[in-house]
């Protein structure tokens, strides 16, 4: 959301649908709930995120979904989000091992300021008018 952010996830290996909605069930709904229980929710089309495991799960928790165009990262906030957090990765720390990495990360991910992540949402509308 433009003017809150969740913590942020790391996921080692591959994430599939089980996983997938273990994150939402732990981490997004409960943001949700205490922070935007009327939002709608954006995910790509990535096989974890549209599955009937996970389309099930999100309407049995009346989550809201924008309808995603298979082909649209440049659309996505997330993507320039990611971006940010990695140019501020490599200015700011040495990265020697995946260790380091996680710490890296997760401190980046709290110094993003909520009005950074709030430009970034609100370029989108921008872009698909």
């Amino acid at each position: 959301m433009g003017n809150e952010k969740t913590e942020l996830v790391i996921i080692e290996g591959n994430l599939n649908a089980q996983g997938y909605i273990n994150v939402l069930r732990n981490h997004l709904l409960p943001f949700m709930q205490n922070h935007a229980p009327h939002v709608t929710l954006q995910h790509d089309n990535a096989r974890p995120r549209t599955t009937q495991l996970t389309t099930q799960f999100l309407a049995e928790n009346n989550v809201n979904v924008l309808t995603w165009l298979a082909n649209s990262p440049d659309l996505s906030p997330i993507e320039h989000i990611w971006d940010e957090l990695g140019r501020r990765v490599r200015a700011n720390h040495p990265v020697n091992n995946v260790v380091d990495l996680r710490h890296a990360l997760l401190v980046e991910w709290q110094a993003i300021p909520n009005d950074v992540i709030g430009r970034y949402v609100d370029s989108m509308r921008k872009r698909i008018l």
